[in-house]
């Protein structure tokens, strides 16, 4: 009977710290960073709508996309991580790489809905705003637990191979960075300067451009199995290296979030029917020596 494996490999970090598998570690960092975001989000939002921001308004707006964006994130993790089954004998994994476009895309479509509101308040003026200091005193700590959420989703990507929780973690750096500009703006709009509030906010709406375009790219090039092509050419001068390789027929590499998927039909030189095991073996540890972590299915043929 064929067994469908599934992914066992324990993270590194608070996952392994507190006994968890990389599952549970990252279903735990995702729901973290959902109730993060809903926090910081409405408290952005009322000293917005209070202090009559246009920046912090759009910073909050951004902050509704990522409780959507979280949200899915959470689910996204919850199946990507069920392994293979018969229905699924590739697994799920490219599932975080749709959940990664589809923030990519939501970013874009929140940065687009920014750039109009600034260029409507650079051409009609801004209205003056309200500033106590205690806006800032909350805008600098909305700032330091964004930070500290990107290091902690961060973390948990790298340990786990996570291409979502990659997606969300490059997200959330806009946020500190987005809430810098924007304190940015206030003060200068309580100095006398309104419109570095509107230019903060073109300040917020390029950080999101930016990012959609990055986590974009690299999520459309795992769904249509795109990989550097230098790689390409590397795997298959290691396999050409191999003595007992004559001829690469065919060479199909896949880049999966934990690890690359490698289709292979070499033709080799044989000697005895238990020189192909050797010879497997062999090519595994050569692939691997270039693209790391590697699920190989070869079919090797007499020269």
């Amino acid at each position: 009977m064929t067994e469908f494996s599934t992914n066992s490999r324990l993270p590194r970090g608070l996952g392994s710290w507190l006994g968890m598998g990389s599952n549970a570690y990252k279903l735990m960092v995702a729901i973290g960073s959902l109730i993060t975001t809903i926090v910081l989000t409405a408290g952005k939002l009322i000293i917005g709508l209070l202090s009559g921001s246009l920046a912090l308004v759009a910073d909050a707006l951004q902050g509704l996309i990522d409780i959507i964006v979280t949200g899915v994130t959470v689910i996204v993790v919850s199946l990507s991580d069920r392994g293979s089954s018969p229905a699924w004998t590739c697994g799920r994994e490219k599932l975080e790489a749709f959940a990664a476009l589809a923030e990519a895309l939501l970013l874009g479509i929140i940065a687009i809905f920014i750039w109009h509101l600034a260029g409507l308040k650079l051409v009609h003026g801004t209205p003056p705003i309200t500033l106590e200091l205690w806006y800032l005193g909350a805008a600098a700590l909305a700032a330091g637990a964004d930070f500290i959420r990107h290091l902690i989703v961060k973390r948990a990507a790298r340990a786990t191979g996570s291409m979502a929780l990659e997606a969300n973690a490059a997200h959330f750096l806009t946020d500190p960075l987005g809430t810098v500009l924007v304190t940015l703006g206030l003060i200068g709009a309580w100095y006398g300067l309104p419109i570095a509030d509107t230019l903060a906010a073109i300040g917020v709406a390029g950080l999101l451009s930016y990012t959609a375009f990055r986590v974009g790219r690299r999520a459309l090039g795992m769904l249509l199995d795109r990989v550097d092509p230098a790689l390409s050419i590397d795997t298959l001068a290691a396999i050409e290296a191999l003595p007992e390789i004559t001829h690469v027929t065919a060479l199909r590499i896949r880049q999966l979030p934990e690890h690359f998927s490698v289709d292979l039909t070499v033709e080799a030189q044989l000697a005895a029917v238990t020189d192909i095991a050797r010879i497997e073996t062999r090519l595994q540890r050569s692939i691997e020596t270039v693209l790391g972590k590697t699920e190989l299915c070869a079919a090797i043929r007499p020269a």
